[in-house]
């Protein structure tokens, strides 16, 4: 009987989804246990990255610190990345051709090539920077003030091309 619940105790802690984990990352900012918020995105059949959305405010607000965490099941390059995040941001901001232009060459340099397992971070820390971490080490900053809330609106933004993922991060009741 001992060894049986020994097994699934194991099994359970098996189970448990890695990133649930704290964040090594984000530890000395925030001091959430668990994800606010959390879930995948998938095209047709195919899961592209799970995301978690970590903050010790609730409900969520922009105007604290917060963390947008994705771990990859495909791989990207880093200018694909970099390309479809000003794509998302032109579709959730009102950002000019140049502020977009600024940004994609700012991601470039931000965004690492990933692949399956892999891991980016963004830390944003208001009024200050959004900190990138590629797999816990850092990889950059944004300093831009208009960069926040056209980046993280991508996932966030009442606007966004998934809203069920955004739903699944803010933890809301489906319509």
């Amino acid at each position: 009987m001992r060894s049986r619940l020994l097994m699934l105790a194991a099994a359970w802690l098996l189970a448990t989804p890695a990133f649930a984990e704290p964040l090594p990352e984000i530890k000395d900012t925030l001091k959430a246990e668990a994800p606010y918020g959390k879930g995948d995105l998938r095209w047709l059949w195919m899961k592209a990255y799970d995301a978690s959305l970590w903050t010790d405010t609730k409900p969520w607000s922009m105007s604290a610190p917060f963390a947008l965490s994705l771990t990859y099941d495909m791989e990207f390059a880093s200018e694909e990345l970099a390309d479809r995040s000003i794509d998302e941001m032109r579709r959730v901001s009102s950002l000019s051709k140049t502020q977009l232009e600024t940004l994609r060459s700012i991601l470039r340099r931000v965004f690492p090539n990933v692949k399956s397992g892999d891991r980016i971070t963004a830390l944003y820390l208001p009024g200050k920077s959004v900190r990138f971490f590629y797999n816990g080490a850092p990889k950059g900053k944004v300093t831009e003030p208009y960069f926040p809330e056209a980046f993280f609106g991508i996932w966030l933004s009442e606007k966004t091309s998934e809203p069920g993922l955004r739903r699944a991060l803010l933890a809301l009741e489906r319509p």
